[in-house]
């Protein structure tokens, strides 16, 4: 079969801009941290253009073929080009709706939306195979043709374009100028396209564009997450400074010495011991400010019985320490459940009526995660109120930033005025490290 010259132009650059996304697609997917969102949503808006560009090339090297079959792999490939299209704003919305820190709640209806979308959407594309109403395939000779509301399928993506510039205006703030830039001229293009397209009856502009807009959207991604990474060890740095001077707590230190001081007449033997818990405590703290990435559960254990056994001393019978510990097979960020433990001591069980109470300390495994939970049944507190006691509370933000940026990890607090309360981290298998 002999192609004429805009058969060969459009389907040679077709090819080009199929050959271009594919291998942004598979630079995407072979990516050591794939499981970031923006790249598993970008690599759908490459699989997605792929569809169109695919089927835009059949229909250019079948179109005038009528061999055998070849209406039907012609019908086919049309179909995947327009099956394709409606599904890609839909799934850029969603990226959108990720990239801009869109909040939970708001994103699950934006969500809702491009689901009802997209099945409505598809369920007329499918229609169209019958009634033709957007384009049919002439069978004589595998030619397509626009059909009577061939328009409605251009702008059948307006509505979800629409909500993209809405979201984009209302969080434009939660990102960099030039990312903002990126991310409109992405819009445009295709828009620009369409048009275009609408009004010449020949190469695919559209595809073409859109390729160019991909180009821009997958430099946007690695940008965000340069910008994200940097942003993550700014946070962490911060954090570990925090926590050094967190840990250095004077008066910790001020009653453990004098308790061993009160040791040294009374029973050298227990002094001794306690010196050398003492010991540890501090050079435990000092070394958990260095570890950048999660230690085994038993470490932070050992950190926990050291501390424990220093306020022990002091308390004696006031407190009661229980532990319930199912599996320590798993691993959490240094120093992050030890300050858990320490202000259920200082600001539950010490901060009730008389004085005394218990710490229990618990974990669990679940089907998908493994569980600790922190609990005393002390003075307890208002959860949504700031406490007005003139002093920095950073201590809880900074282990829960800490548990998330290093473990995925989430912490949730539950607490009630002179019951007490209970923290409980999850800890996501998915994270879980060999050491």
């Amino acid at each position: 079969m002999e192609y004429t010259n805009m058969q060969v132009y459009c389907a040679t650059i077709d090819i080009v801009c199929l050959t271009f996304v594919f291998t942004l697609f598979a630079c995407t997917i072979t990516r050591r941290r794939f499981r970031e969102r923006s790249d598993v949503f970008f690599s759908l808006i490459c699989l997605d253009a792929i569809g169109m560009l695919f089927g835009n090339i059949a229909t250019w090297l079948f179109s005038g073929n009528a061999q055998p079959y070849n209406y039907e792999i012609a019908v086919t490939c049309m179909f995947i080009e327009y099956f394709s299209a409606v599904a890609f704003a839909a799934i850029y919305t969603n990226y959108l709706v990720h990239y801009l820190g869109i909040p939970d709640k708001v994103g699950a209806h934006i969500r809702r939306f491009d689901a009802i979308y997209i099945i409505v959407a598809e369920l007329v594309v499918i229609l169209n195979l019958k009634y033709g109403f957007f384009y049919t395939i002439d069978p004589a000779l595998n030619e397509y043709e626009r059909g009577p509301f061939w328009i409605v399928s251009m702008l059948v993506n307006v509505p979800v374009i629409m909500l993209d510039i809405i979201l984009l205006a209302r969080y434009y703030r939660n990102v960099l100028p030039s990312e903002i830039i990126a991310t409109v001229i992405y819009i445009l293009l295709p828009v620009t396209g369409a048009a275009l397209q609408a009004y010449y009856d020949g190469a695919p502009i559209l595809y073409w564009l859109l390729s160019i807009g991909i180009f821009i959207l997958f430099f946007n991604v690695r940008t965000e997450m340069l910008y994200q990474m940097e942003k993550q060890k700014k946070e962490l740095a911060e954090s570990k400074q925090a926590i050094m001077l967190s840990q250095i707590k004077p008066h910790f230190m001020y009653n453990s010495l004098t308790t061993i001081a009160a040791l040294c007449d009374k029973n050298p033997a227990e002094a001794k011991r306690a010196t050398l818990d003492f010991s540890r405590y501090l050079r435990g703290n000092i070394d958990s400010v260095n570890k950048m990435i999660p230690v085994p559960f038993k470490n932070e254990m050992e950190h926990i019985n050291t501390y424990l056994s220093l306020e022990k001393l002091r308390f004696e019978n006031r407190l009661n320490v229980v532990f319930d510990i199912e599996t320590t097979d798993f691993s959490v960020p240094a120093l992050t459940i030890q300050p858990l433990v320490e202000n259920a001591v200082k600001h539950g069980i010490c901060a009730s009526a008389d004085g005394t109470g218990t710490l229990t300390l618990k974990t669990w495994e679940e089907e998908k995660s493994f569980k600790i939970s922190v609990s005393d049944d002390g003075a307890g507190f208002d959860i949504n109120k700031k406490p007005d006691d003139g002093r920095e509370h950073i201590g809880l933000d900074n282990v829960r930033k800490r548990l998330l940026s290093m473990s995925n990890a989430t912490m949730k607090i539950e607490s009630e005025i002179g019951k007490g309360t209970t923290i409980t981290v999850t800890v996501p298998k998915e994270t879980r490290k060999s050491f």
